[in-house]
Formats: C-alpha cells, structure tokens, sequence
C-alpha cells in the first residue's frame, strides 16, 4: 500500500509541477507566503518507459517524467521523477516548507539548501550526522528564504548529487538593486549544468578506490539536456534553449551542480555578458567574454539581445576531470523571432577560453584578460577590519597513504602494489574527515567520541589520520581561512565550499605547480600577500588553485556546527572536509519538538 500510495502521489506532483507553482511571482514588498513542495526521492532510470520513441520522436523527450539526459540508458536518482528535481523560485521572506519522502530501496537521504545561510534555522541546513539524522522516511524542512539570489538545492548523503539529487534554488526580491540592468528574468533564464557520466556514481566510486577505474567524466548536460558527445556518431537529442527578445536584456542565472573537478568555461557566440551576481551577492557589473564555473558556484549574467535575429551558440567545455573524453555541449540563444534550427556554426570541443576577458580562469591569477575573484567587487561598499582574532590555515591536498578504506598495511600496503592500484587520498591539513554518530547540533554528547580540534595531534593508524575534524570559534568574533592547496599530486584545484556563511574573498594566489604551508606562511610574513579589504566579492563557494591559496574572511555571527568542504563530491565523501563550530549550544535555538534522534547502538554485554 505505502507503494501504490508513494507512485499515486509522484502521478499528481508531475502534473502540478507542469503547471508552475503559485511561489513564482512578481515579487511585490510585503507580499510573503507559505510555499509548500512535496520531494519524493527514487531510483529511475533515463531512457525509460516514460521517454516512449525518444530520439525518434523528439517530441516523446520532452514527455513528463522522461529523463532523456544525452540519449544514454543508466540508473540514476530522481527526486519527483525530474532531472534536475524540481526548482524552486521564491521570493525573499517567504516560508518555505518541503516534505521529502525517502522512497529509495535501502538508503538514507537529507537535502541541503546550497546558498542559505540558515540563521537561526540551523536544523535545516540539511547535512548528516551534523545538522540532522539521515532520513528513512519523512522529514520536513520549514525555513524562511533569507538570502535573496541563485542558489540550489542538493542531496548532501553519500553520493546522491553526482546522481541526480539537485534542483534550482532561486530567491527573488521585491526591490532589486541591479534590476536597471535587464529587462527580463524569466523563470526559465535558470540553467543547471552538470558533469555526467554513462555509468551510476556508485560503480564509478567503487570502481576507482577498489579498482582500476578512471574519474573522468563523459558529458556535460544544461538544465539535464544534450547530445551525447562521447558517441562516435551523436544523434540528435533535445538541447536545452533560451529564448530572448531583440532588443531586450536578459538575465540568466547559472548554477555548477557537477559532482567531480569539471570547471566549465561559458561563452556565448557573438554575444558578451555582464556577470551581476556571485554565490547570490550582487557586484559591480563586470562585461566579459567567457567564464569558468566551479562545482557549487553561481553566477548571475545579463546579455543584451542586440545582435542579428537567429540561433547563437551558448559554449560549454570541461576542463580537468572533463578534458580526457573532451565534455562539451551546446545550449542555443534563440532570438524569439527566429527559426527553430541550430546555429550554423560549428560545435566542438575547446579547452581554450574564446578571445577576450574571461572571469575566475582555472588555477590562474595574473593572466592577461584574465579577472579573479579578487578582481571583483561587492556592490554594497564596505570595509573589512585588518585585525582578525582566529587564524586557521586549511591545507588541501592529496595523499598517498594507507587509507584503511582502500588498503590493509598488513596485506597489501599502499607502497607494495602497483600503481594502477595506488589510490590517492584527498585530506585537509593530512586529516580524514568523519562524521560523528549523531548530530552534535542536537545531540552534542556524540561529537566527544569522534572529536580532534585544529592544532590538536588527530589519531592514526599507521600513516591514516581520521576524527570529526572541528576548528573552534566564538560567537563574534573575526575569522582568517588561510585555504592552500599544495598540489604536490595532479593538476587540479578544489572548490571550497562554507556552510552557513558567505566571506569576503580577500586574497588568491598561485607560487607554482606546488607549494607548502611553509612557503605560503613565509611569503605571508614578508608582506608578499596583500588583502583586499575594501569592497571585495562576497561567496560562500570559492576555487583554491593549485600550488596556491585562496584567503578568506568573516564575521563568526552565525552559531552552529558548520560543514565546510571541497565541493568535488568524491573528495569530499572520502574525507577532504572539516567542521565549523561557532559559538555554545545556549547560542542555538531550541531543538525543535520531536526532532529525529539517532546514534550507535552497542550495548555492553
């Protein structure tokens, strides 16, 4: 029964969904409501009955509950049968109230709010063992939208967003301060990207940590559309399109949901773009030509429809973890007087930025045309205090080590197989992050079992150091992130990502392929890092380039336990995280009555 009932109700919220919710408005001040979702979590599968003739119907792609992604066939998760889920777009102050059902066979799940801040909300912030217990069943997430801008949502257990579990999460004002710079937001100007692969995440996982299995991926898809661009002959499949008015300007908002290290460069053909938003914080307009987009990043961008009426490529291309299968895809700027056609230009991969200035280049500071982060500036003018009164330097790196989930030392120890075999281990300051048995926000009793603190020696077995890694903060006061990535293993960078805050992005620099904490430290000290304390961008996401750093800065005013992480879903799983612990439990609200409790069960016998 509890099925059928599951199934019935999946049936309705499609077809509520293809009607639009009543929380998309124009967003008038005072006007706040209650705005209520149902998430019905599921494994499904692309490609299936409900797709009918796709591709040789066009039409049967677009059918409900067809997820047709790139005309490939595999297993995935579904949150109400959609990929991505369902978005979700408020306006500023409204309630918002979502019931997820865990319908999977045999996993957990929880929903974390990517870009809300939760203050004095902090049992929704939606990460397990930490904020809340996993859920089995049911559980609501009740909040107010406070933080206006583009955010999304996204499952925070185990592997669940590198398989589907994420959707849009945008947060509208009555009163924009940058609404003099379009014409047009749509509800429909927000596109999702994602990295994407032929095989679940699962196999991936397992199949590189236990075997011999690469981490690359084989596509990129926009708001879950797209050719199939690892095919030795693609055919058609449905591209998502973005329909503009001549003569008008348009807002779009682009959203990074990928799960592995996939920088995706944006460009559009013949058009620039006036980057206005990053992470959800509106900036001094910034025109460029392309832009690179870090998993868990958001960047807000006008285009002024003011070229020949037709169809215009936007560009998508990987780098990283995408250049090996060389992952592009193409959405089209359809002017709306326009015929339905592809652009006449040619699509192809290209892991070069298109002429011009780009914004936020990977694992460069200093090029030509080039603009960082802290390059940008906030659009509300303000200062950041020179004095700080807690200083932590988090070094990110990969480590080769006998990490006991992949290696027995006894048996066979890192150093003794092959190389094929050799999994690295991604750390933060050479720690492995685990989660305690329950959650410390409301159950702080659990976190005394698991618990190291920053500057405290972690416990080891052999050469693998792991606790509930945790840097302590008093409420108010001013805090320093020093974030390095070494670099001493690949060519990658790490997309830091802080729950609970956004930060003033101060500094970022590059010393080389790699570098130390020493060297940072010692460069540092000599006056070699200067910090941009008037106006800089603020984030709550943020690349760390390789062999160098990122600074950032922030006001501890948010009590809580806070997860901050690299955003690449596998180095985060495997323990490239820490935790934030902001103030004491007298600072938090009450638990809510009957919040979910869970822990360890191990008797004495």
């Amino acid at each position: 029964m509890k099925t059928c009932l599951f199934y019935l109700t999946c049936i309705v919220l499609m077809v509520v969904s293809a009607l639009g919710h009543e929380c998309e408005r124009t967003c008038v001040k005072g006007d706040t409501r209650t705005c209520m979702y149902e998430f019905h979590m599921q494994e499904y599968h692309s490609m299936g009955r409900a797709c009918f003739d796709c591709p040789r119907n066009m039409s049967d792609c677009s059918r409900p509950e067809c997820i047709a992604a790139d005309g490939v066939s595999r297993p995935l998760l579904a949150v109400n049968r959609q990929l991505p889920g369902p978005g979700i777009q408020v306006c500023e102050g409204d309630r918002v109230v979502v019931d997820v059902y865990n319908g999977q066979l045999s996993d957990s799940a929880t929903i974390h709010w990517h870009g809300q801040y939760m203050v004095n909300q902090q049992y929704n912030d939606g990460v397990p063992y930490i904020t809340q217990c996993p859920i089995l069943g049911a559980f609501r997430y009740d909040f107010v939208a406070a933080q206006a801008g583009t955010a999304f949502w996204h499952s925070h257990t185990g592997l669940h967003r590198s398989e589907g579990v994420f959707g849009a999460f945008v947060v509208r004002q009555a009163e924009d301060p940058q609404e003099v710079l379009y014409d047009i937001d749509s509800f429909s100007g927000v596109l999702v990207l994602q990295d994407w692969d032929h095989i679940n995440s699962y196999d991936k996982f397992v199949g590189r940590y236990h075997s011999t299995l690469d981490d690359f991926a084989r596509g990129i898809l926009v708001n879950g559309k797209g050719v199939n661009t690892d095919a030795q002959v693609a055919y058609d499949m449905p591209r998502e399109i973005i329909e503009v008015t001549p003569g008008h300007r348009h807002r779009l908002r682009l959203i990074n949901a990928g799960r592995l290290n996939c920088p995706i460069i944006v460009s559009i053909d013949h058009h620039q773009m006036t980057v206005i938003s990053a992470d959800g914080k509106d900036i001094v307009p910034t025109t460029v030509d392309s832009l690179v987009l870090y998993s868990g990043e958001r960047f807000d961008v006008t285009i002024h429809a003011n070229k020949g009426v037709g169809n215009y490529w936007m560009r998508l291309n990987g780098l990283v973890d995408c250049e090996q299968h060389s992952c592009y895809q193409g959405a089209i700027i359809r002017y709306s007087t326009a015929s339905e056609e592809d652009p006449e230009e040619p699509l192809f991969y290209n892991p070069n930025y298109p002429p011009g200035i780009v914004l936020n280049p990977l694992n460069s500071v200093d090029g030509e045309g080039q603009l960082i982060m802290t390059d940008l500036e906030a659009l509300e003018s303000h200062i950041v205090l020179p004095a700080v009164d807690k200083k932590f330097y988090i070094v990110f790196d990969f480590n080769q080590i006998n990490n006991t989930l992949f290696f027995n030392p006894e048996l066979y120890p890192f150093n003794a197989v092959a190389e094929m075999w050799q999994a690295n281990t991604p750390q933060v300051n050479d720690i492995s992050f685990a989660l305690p048995s329950a959650p410390p926000l409301s159950q702080p009793e659990a976190l005394k079992e698991s618990i190291c603190r920053y500057g405290e020696d972690p416990p080891c077995v052999s050469d693998y150091c792991t606790c509930t890694y945790t840097m302590e903060v008093a409420l108010g006061e001013t805090v320093e992130m020093i974030i390095i990535d070494e670099g001493n293993i690949g060519d990658e960078n790490h997309p830091f990502h802080l729950h609970g805050y956004s930060f003033s992005v101060v500094a970022m620099g590059k010393l080389g392929r790699n570098t130390t904490l020493a060297d940072v430290i010692a460069l540092d000290e000599a006056g070699g890092i200067v910090r941009k304390l008037e106006s800089p961008v603020l984030k709550d996401t943020v690349t760390v380039p390789d062999g160098g750093f990122t600074i950032i800065r922030f006001t501890a005013d948010n009590p809580g336990y806070w997860l901050m992480h690299c955003h690449l879903i596998f180095h985060s799983e495997l323990g490239m995280s820490a935790l934030l612990h902001v103030g004491e439990q007298s600072d938090l609200p009450p638990v809510p009555e009957g919040f979910p409790t869970c822990g360890n069960y191990l008797p004495s016998l």
